[in-house]
């Protein structure tokens, strides 16, 4: 039996064939070296099958090796499209599907993960997971090579730290549209404050325990930051761009360098406000996530 989130599940044999409702799954999948013959990605996409899945998907897509059918999103998958493909294995989360279980556990085996925000415990669902697809010595050694890799960003970001500690993470598609701001209880705001940030917010919301809120423009001159972090997301995933982490960023990225009050900022003055993908931040919280965001904020700030 393996225990997960929605309870106890009985997983016979080893799966052959996995669907993942949504990229944190594909994320845990993948870092066990299952590929799945279906997918559910954050937003909506257009064809039947991800037959180009580098280009389609972001950060994970380069490491999928097949053409996995589309079903449906992460918070609404296709109950249909997943039965069609006989699964042996379905893996979602629990705040997005957690209404659809008994019909998911209908076609297969289902297993249920948290993924909502800074106390997520991947390492724990990795566990269940390698006991399912029978590969717990695999899961046992990612994680004991992620905590050896973080421990080593750690001392990396020290004497970016000591430089620039202060950080104001924002979220956005367009900055003209709104803004929130992001605390320590955010996934990224908890990962920068580990390797020694200070992730700014209003005094007012110092005591908040969520991860994050609504702020205008107008009241971000009165944050002190050393340098500001965006995290930029684009629902048109049919946008041109040349590469989908790129297509993440394009927006909010233009909607920042065009707004006046962004470009007062003593941050966008001396350059250094970065960005990087609301995928990172609220969708890969697992391993490969964690690396893939660390390592490229350390050679954004080191530039």
């Amino acid at each position: 039996m393996i225990t997960h989130e929605a309870g106890e599940t009985q997983v016979c044999g080893r799966p052959q064939k996995v669907a993942t409702l949504g990229p944190s799954l594909l994320e845990l999948s993948l870092t066990l070296e299952t590929q799945p013959i279906g997918h559910a990605e954050y937003f909506p996409f257009p064809t039947e099958r991800f037959d180009q899945p580098s280009e389609q998907i972001p950060y994970l897509g380069q490491r999928m090796t097949g053409q996995p059918f589309n079903v449906g999103t992460a918070e609404s998958p296709s109950l249909d499209a997943i039965a069609k493909l006989k699964p042996d294995l379905i893996l979602g989360d629990i705040t997005k599907n957690k209404d659809e279980y008994a019909l998911l556990s209908k076609i297969a085996p289902t297993l249920l993960f948290d993924y909502s925000g800074a106390e997520t415990t991947w390492q724990s669902d990795l566990k269940a997971l390698g006991q399912a697809l029978q590969k717990s010595q695999k899961a046992e050694a990612v994680i004991a090579e992620s905590e050896q890799r973080l421990a080593k960003l750690k001392q990396d970001f020290k004497p970016l730290v000591t430089r620039q500690p202060n950080v104001l993470l924002l979220l956005s598609e367009q900055i003209n549209q709104g803004v929130r701001i992001e605390t320590p209880n955010s996934s990224c705001g908890a990962l920068l404050e580990e390797v020694g940030f200070q992730v700014l917010v209003p005094s007012e919301l110092a005591q908040s325990d969520q991860d994050s809120h609504v702020i205008s423009l107008e009241a971000l001159p009165e944050l002190k930051a050393d340098w500001i972090l965006i995290e930029g997301f684009n629902s048109d995933i049919t946008a041109k761009a040349r590469s989908p982490e790129e297509r993440q960023l394009q927006t909010v990225r233009k909607t920042w360098e065009g707004d006046a009050i962004a470009q007062s900022l003593p941050a966008s003055k001396e350059g250094k406000v970065y960005f990087t993908t609301v995928y990172l931040c609220h969708a890969l919280l697992g391993p490969l996530g964690t690396d893939l965001f660390l390592s490229d904020l350390r050679q954004q700030l080191s530039r």
